[in-house]
């Protein structure tokens, strides 16, 4: 009994000493408003990204702002940001399966400005924007299926009015647009001949010649990789050129170098998404799916001169073992810096709004000079009469802070006034 009330004494005067001692202790720090949105319970500490990212490196980002369009009640399939109509203003190109739409940020909104719908049976499977006429201005390339069997992409071009108009159309490609800065190519590669594969032969790069689309080589790539999976870019203070690929059989990320010598790969899965190419089936067999990664993208993020890799990584929900039946619940934007023969953790966002990215640029949305990093996130999927599909697009605006000739000293990056030069020394024979 004695040591039962020795023990509650004891207990009630921690209390009163905790409860004494926090009443001097500062406030803690309000939050910024849209932790309650993402989920996040503390901000990152001493963190000069915004709060929406975790960093390892950040030298040279600042804090940006977030930026959210209004629901789209369809199902996304990707995006893309480029000048379209050499107004020396980005826009905005995203899809869903049977719809393109054509916008411009307008503060708060997205300012429609063209669409363009597909026949039932035309499935859109990708989208990218690229000057594919070397007229200056980008035109819309998309990638879509007929009928669930061959390639049937189209490219589009905005000429003002509300509806884009037809550059090309029944395309027996799957395009894509690889590379890296200035490097960039119009890709493609050939439907699938039998059943029970997506794609025929290797991808190659592609020209407008004549009005149309021709060949003119073959992409030098390691076994296995196909459009969808890979990019090329420099990476590294060294600026190697290296193969970025997301593996199809497990979704690791891996670096290849250009003889096809593997560099690096991952332990877990990226770039996972529900976006797909049906794949050409016989009549009695059940329909079988290849499905598509997410875009990498190679490209300066934080203006230090060396490129970073960004790339998505979703959390698949849903039964995993199920081939044809696929589901994410949430995601996070990962960029990476190839240092050591490694690609080392540069940012992380923090989990998007309940849902997977499906596609991202890194452009200037805002037109105000700085880039900044635009992703569309799937929230619901659809799945016919019971739920509806819906989708966000969500934009990290102003990224960086300084170009990569600027110098910032050590006390301004911490947030300290810059300090006054220092009076010299009287002189001990009272000469002025």
């Amino acid at each position: 009994m004695k040591q039962l009330c020795l023990s509650l004494a004891l207990a009630i005067t921690l209390l009163l000493i905790g409860s004494i001692s926090s009443e001097g202790a500062d406030p803690p720090a309000k939050r910024h408003p849209a932790y309650s949105l993402l989920g996040r319970d503390k901000p990152p500490i001493d963190s000069p990204l915004n709060p929406h990212f975790v960093v390892s490196n950040e030298a040279g980002i600042k804090e940006s702002s977030l930026w959210r369009g209004g629901y789209i009640p369809e199902r996304l399939i990707g995006l893309d940001l480029a000048d379209v109509d050499l107004d020396g203003k980005n826009e905005l190109v995203y899809v869903t399966p049977h719809n393109v739409y054509l916008a411009r940020r307008n503060g708060p909104i997205l300012e429609q400005l063209a669409t363009f719908k597909t026949e039932d049976n035309v499935v859109i499977v990708s989208v990218d924007l690229f000057d594919v006429d070397l007229d200056g201005r980008r035109e819309i390339i998309v990638s879509a299926q007929y009928n669930e069997q061959n390639a049937s992409s189209f490219i589009l071009a905005y000429n003002g009015t509300r509806e884009l108009q037809t550059l090309a159309r029944n395309i027996q490609w799957y395009l894509r647009v690889t590379g890296s800065g200035g490097q960039k190519r119009l890709t493609g590669q050939r439907s699938a001949t039998a059943s029970n594969e997506s794609f025929s032969g290797k991808p190659h790069y592609l020209e407008w010649n004549n009005g149309e689309l021709k060949s003119v080589s073959i992409v030098q790539l390691p076994r296995n990789i196909n459009l969808y999976n890979f990019n090329i870019g420099n990476l590294g203070t060294q600026n190697t050129r290296l193969i970025a690929v997301v593996k199809s059989s497990d979704e690791h990320l891996a670096l290849f170098d250009t003889g096809g010598g593997k560099v690096w790969e991952s332990s877990d899965g990226y770039a996972g998404t529900a976006n797909f190419i049906a794949l050409p089936t016989s009549r009695e067999q059940a329909l079988q799916r290849e499905y598509l990664p997410t875009r990498l993208i190679i490209d300066d993020i934080d203006a230090d001169g060396t490129n970073e890799i960004i790339v998505a990584k979703n959390n698949q929900g849903g039964v995993p073992f199920m081939k044809n039946l696929r589901s994410f619940n949430s995601g996070v934007i990962e960029a990476r810096k190839f240092t050591n023969l490694s690609l080392v953790p540069f940012f992380n966002s923090a989990n998007l709004l309940p849902g997977p990215a499906v596609d991202y640029a890194l452009a200037d949305f805002d037109n105000n000079g700085t880039k900044d990093l635009v992703v569309a996130v799937v929230i619901e999927p659809g799945s016919g009469m019971l739920q509806d599909a819906r989708s966000v697009i969500v934009g990290y605006i102003d990224l960086y802070s300084q170009k990569p000739a600027e110098e910032v000293k050590a006390e301004e990056v911490k947030g300290n006034a810059p300090k006054t030069k220092p009076a010299k020394p009287a002189d001990p024979k009272g000469k002025k």
